[in-house]
């Protein structure tokens, strides 16, 4: 990667600092904010603030920033909005004078070949990390300008549709959410009794579940709940479920807590919960999104009610004794007229993002095996890889 470029001053690679002494209104770009290919932040009256010359961390539109920490690889291209923040320690900054080296980089690093040469390269002494000479070691082939062009036009219409996608989803459970906390209002003259009158719990496993055919099956972890954008999540498909004992049905809200609230998702799929995960099935099934909503509603509530200063794990005896105003079943079915539709249309949504995601890695795949011999290598591996197509050739 280096070698990138038509000289070595073309390209620039750097790493990002501690943020612990900068002003208050300076914005910064740390790992989690990258995500997706782009930037996303919340830091209300943050700003731009540093000169390009007052560090080497300081982003300039066009540069690209690369994880190098944990989701080593991601990468997002730095537009006018964060021109001017900071990048901090675990980010490294790839500057090239060529626009479209930067466009092609953040492309390149989510192929299969970029991504077997890092799993390769990252040290996991904690947590995996990538340095920045091995970072600066990395293959890199590089096509035609008017292919990049092409690929980088593609890509983006790929990510602006899931992002659409997303926001569409979003808004639909807000929706949900703004409805139930409407018919809330009337809650003082509702039946009040407590959870193990309208719903059974279970407590996830911490043990190892095992498939038929001897695999490990993934479980659905507390961390997966509590970092779900969207009350959602997935389980295992094409497997029998009566293999798997734990296993909840499709449907099932699972809930995990933590110090500043607890989250709530339902399965979209059969899952099995894992340690401190609480599986939730509503009384009866017209009542799902109801209580659903009313659990996201509670969320603080629910944090209280965990178990140790931590309050990472509700007990099912717990959540049964917690007291709720429960509607009747006329509302409840008013309610679900409103919130199925709701929801339907949310996870069409992810679902057509499932299958952008499976087009994009047919590109990504396409893109590592035209690599071999249809682009121009810049890297120190150059010889390597002309080895490998003298050998390869018929």
């Amino acid at each position: 990667m280096a070698e990138v470029g038509d000289a070595a001053e073309d390209l620039n690679i750097t790493y990002g600092i501690s943020d612990s002494e900068l002003p208050e209104h300076q914005g910064v770009v740390r790992i989690g904010d990258i995500r997706r290919g782009r930037v996303i932040t919340d830091q209300p009256g943050r700003k731009g603030a540093a000169h390009p010359k007052d560090s080497r961390a300081v982003l300039q539109e066009g540069d690209l920033a690369v994880v190098l920490v944990r989701r080593v690889g991601d990468a997002a291209l730095i537009t006018a909005e964060h021109h001017g923040w900071i990048a901090t320690r675990g980010i490294g900054i790839i500057r090239a004078k060529d626009p479209t080296i930067a466009r092609w980089l953040r492309i390149w690093l989510q192929t299969p070949r970029a991504q077997a040469w890092i799993d390769q390269h990252v040290t996991a002494h904690v947590e995996p990390t990538l340095s920045l000479d091995a970072l600066r070691r990395m293959p890199v082939s590089i096509p035609p300008p008017n292919q990049i062009d092409m690929f980088h036009e593609l890509v983006g219409v790929f990510e602006a549709k899931v992002e659409l996608n997303l926001s569409i989803a979003a808004s639909a459970v807000e929706l949900a959410d703004v409805y139930h906390a409407n018919l809330s209002r009337n809650a003082a003259s509702w039946v009040k009794c407590q959870f193990g009158a309208v719903a059974d719990a279970r407590t996830g496993t911490g043990k190892s579940v095992v498939d038929v055919g001897g695999g490990g099956t993934a479980q659905v972890t507390a961390a997966e709940i509590l970092g779900a954008s969207l009350p959602y999540v997935d389980g295992f498909d094409g497997q029998d479920p009566a293999a798997h004992p734990e296993a909840c049905e499709t449907g099932t809200i699972l809930v995990a807590s933590r110090p500043g609230g607890a989250r709530v998702a339902v399965t979209r799929l059969h899952a099995v919960p894992g340690r401190g995960v609480l599986a939730v099935r509503p009384g009866e099934p017209g009542a799902l999104w109801w209580l659903l909503h009313e659990l996201r509603s509670r969320s603080g509530e629910l944090s209280q009610a965990a178990q140790g200063r931590s309050a990472r794990e509700i007990t099912r005896r717990a959540f049964l004794r917690l007291d709720v105003r429960w509607p009747g079943r006329q509302l409840r079915e008013q309610f679900h007229r409103v919130a199925e539709p709701l929801h339907s249309r949310a996870q069409a949504a992810l679902n057509e993002n499932r299958t952008l995601d499976e087009l994009l890695g047919h590109l990504l795949r396409d893109i590592s095996s035209r690599s071999r011999t249809l682009f121009r290598t810049g890297s120190p591996d150059a010889h390597r890889d002309d080895h490998e197509r003298a050998t390869e050739a018929p």
